[in-house]
């Protein structure tokens, strides 16, 4: 249940963040809050000084000096006050950049099913897109929004303290009279909350309409299948609905926003009437006059200042809500554990024992839970190869997590060497397994660097070649002279290198090699090459998997001839299982989808 904060706890919040990370914004936040409350009073006294320096008919070099001084005071704080602004702002949106690293650093933390799908996923989802709306983030608004709103509230006390002077009875009608605009503001703000859900699914609805009519990828498909009138149709279907409610909430927002003008207006008109009244019978002199005229115009822009800033801070404070709940999310302990795998002996026997694994509440009707496995079993034994075939959607690659302990069972065990895996700290659990999953992950960094996944000055050079020789790889960097400290990609460096498809495969490959923990997993690392590709790479996960265990995941067969024993699953459950000869001389589902990919190869050939 996502818990929902008050605008005070959102601010306090940050007013902790910024004390720990950057002290400096709340320094100039401080600074401008004060010069910003006190100019505006500042504003009111210098026409008030001018008319008693005309109604004294004091000397031209008494009114320049007090008039000069008192306008150089005046620009000296507005100096002030743009100057920490500017700062205020570089220093701020920085750390909007630390958040959401922040963010990505937590979704580490959590358990790993929680970042992948469910309401977790979207809590991350909506955590960083209040982040990335540059100076409407919610981070952002945070800070200017309690900036102007504190000013306001500051500046409303110094007026109210004027206005009090001139009379109790016209200063209590204007807090009156304020205090109902601000209910109605507020009406106006819940208004707009309660149908702020409708009206954003109702735009997402029309801009995916329009998005995908303005991709330029999908060109060829509109004109092939003529979905031009189709798409026309959808997007004024959507556009309609979307103009529909809008018109909706601004004949209810017009209604508000008339209503705040004719309070508005009635207050001050009252104001000003008493104050024109009492300079008629002489209650206040004409410096005086000027002075309660500028403080009542300004008393009415503050009381809209403090109610457009609470506005924007309930906004600004729906978007810090989500980043706090998922920052507030448990961690996965990564090293509880009362035995350690440094007490294991290589290699690994591994064995899942009525195994139940399920997605809670994914792809079913009525977030239904998505069953994968039911006691599932198999032993993969101490130094042994498998390979786990089977279609696409058979449990594969979630079997791999399962066997990482990225997944954790929803009953039955997986066992090392006959010892609980739960038993051990996860972070000891990574460390035994060196995989190359079906989506890869190559950073803008050195080759060095995406080698061994770890900063530049801690590669280890040696071992770095090393895993780029026996993975194939070396010679090619050698004879175009690209060393480990060449960036890759060219999202950074425009002198970057690109790597083809099978060359990606040898660099995840060295990557592992590099790893060199004691069970190596192969996760339909070849999908997207051609056969023969994909012979030499297994080739060289064959060699250099010796003394180790491992296991081959692929829907497709090239790996099977390189494995000691290869387990077909169908629907979470094992229905064959085998060497290469033992199953086609079986003749069931293995060997069908082995000859109907030997003959897709051959004809590749």
């Amino acid at each position: 249940m996502e818990k929902k904060y008050s605008i005070l706890s959102d601010i306090y919040f940050f007013l902790r963040f910024y004390q720990k990370y950057e002290p400096v914004v709340l320094l100039c936040c401080a600074v401008e809050i004060v010069i910003g409350a006190f100019l505006p009073l500042l504003d009111i006294y210098l026409p008030k000084i001018a008319v008693d320096l005309v109604m004294e008919q004091a000397p031209a070099s008494k009114a320049a000096a007090v008039l000069g001084g008192f306008a150089l005071l005046m620009a000296v704080m507005y100096g002030i006050k743009q100057s920490v602004s500017e700062g205020k702002y570089f220093f701020y949106n920085n750390q909007r950049t630390h958040i959401m690293g922040l963010l990505f650093l937590k979704s580490l933390k959590i358990p790993c099913p929680d970042t992948e799908a469910g309401e977790k996923r979207q809590l991350y989802v909506k955590a960083v897109s209040s982040l990335t709306n540059g100076d409407w983030s919610a981070s952002s608004r945070m800070v200017t929004g309690t900036v102007a709103l504190v000013s306001s509230l500051l500046s409303f006390l110094l007026y109210s303290s004027v206005l009090f002077v001139l009379s109790k009875e016209i200063l209590l009608l204007l807090l009156l009279l304020s205090f109902i605009n601000y209910r109605i503001s507020l009406s106006q703000i819940r208004y707009r909350e309660k149908n702020k859900g409708e009206e954003s699914d109702l735009w997402q609805k029309y801009y995916c309409v329009v998005n995908s009519m303005q991709n330029t990828d999908n060109a060829k498909e509109i004109h092939i299948f003529h979905m031009n009138p189709w798409l026309l149709a959808l997007r004024d279907r959507a556009l309609s609905a979307f103009l529909s409610f809008d018109r909706i909430l601004f004949r209810k927002q017009s209604f508000y926003e008339k209503l705040r003008f004719f309070i508005t207006m009635l207050r001050d008109m009252a104001a000003y009437v008493f104050l024109i009244y009492s300079a008629a019978n002489g209650k206040v002199t004409v410096s005086e006059f000027v002075l309660y005229f500028g403080a009542i115009t300004g008393f009415s822009n503050f009381v809209t200042g403090i109610m457009d800033g609470l506005a924007d801070l309930r906004d600004a404070a729906n978007g810090t809500d989500d980043i706090r709940n998922y920052l507030s999310l448990p961690d996965v302990d990564m090293d509880s554990g009362d035995r350690h795998t440094s007490e294991l002996l290589l290699p690994l026997e591994i064995e899942f024992r009525d195994v139940c694994f399920s997605y809670k509440n994914s792809g079913g009707t009525d977030g239904e839970d998505k069953e994968i496995f039911r006691n599932f079993n198999l032993t993969i034994h101490a130094g042994e190869k498998i390979a786990l075939v089977g279609v696409n959607g058979a449990g594969k690659t979630t079997f791999v997590k399962l066997l990482c302990g990225i997944y954790e069972p929803d009953a039955g065990q997986i066992l090392l060497n006959g010892i609980d895996l739960k038993r051990f700290p996860k972070r000891e659990v990574y460390a035994l397994f060196s995989v190359v999953f079906q989506e890869h992950m190559i950073l803008p960094v050195s080759i060095g660097e995406n080698i061994a996944v770890d900063r530049a000055d801690r590669v280890d050079e040696g071992r770095a070649w090393l895993a780029l020789e026996k993975a194939g790889l070396k010679e090619l960097l050698e004879e175009k002279k690209i060393g480990l400290n060449t960036y890759m990609t060219r999202q950074i460096k425009t002198s970057g290198i690109e790597l083809s498809g099978g060359q990606k495969q040898r660099l995840f490959l060295a990557r592992a090699l590099y790893k060199d923990a004691p069970v190596m997993v192969l996760d339909e690392p070849t999908a997207a090459l051609d056969p023969i590709a994909e012979s030499e790479i297994y080739h060289s996960y064959n060699q250099y998997t010796k003394n180790k265990t491992a296991v081959f995941i692929s829907h497709r067969l090239a790996s099977t001839r390189f494995s000691d024993r290869i387990v077909m699953i169908e629907g979470g459950a094992i229905v064959e299982m085998g060497t290469h000869e033992e199953l086609m001389e079986k003749n069931g589902a293995y060997a069908e989808m082995f000859q109907v990919q030997s003959r897709y190869y051959q004809e590749e050939a």
